[in-house]
């Protein structure tokens, strides 16, 4: 894989994360981890980057959790 097609792949996953931080839906998780998981499979990123990126991942989806369970104890 060309550098330029490497660097494409990994502004893809890059640009979903910063949409996450403004909305964080289970539709844009689900690319994402698609996203994450197809880069690793065609050798555009390696291990040690899909595993970085799969911790990330991971941290936004227990931000989410957790902002979730805050508004919904207010709302009880």
């Amino acid at each position: 894989m060309n550098k330029k097609t490497r660097q494409d792949v990994v502004d893809f996953i890059e640009s979903r994360f910063e949409w996450a931080r403004e909305r964080f839906t289970d539709v844009l998780r689900a690319e994402l981890d698609t996203a994450i998981d197809l880069a690793g499979l065609v050798g555009a990123i390696d291990l040690p980057e899909q595993r970085h990126y799969k911790e990330r991942l991971n941290r936004f989806i227990e931000s989410d959790h957790q902002q979730w369970l805050i508004a919904n104890r207010r709302a009880s």
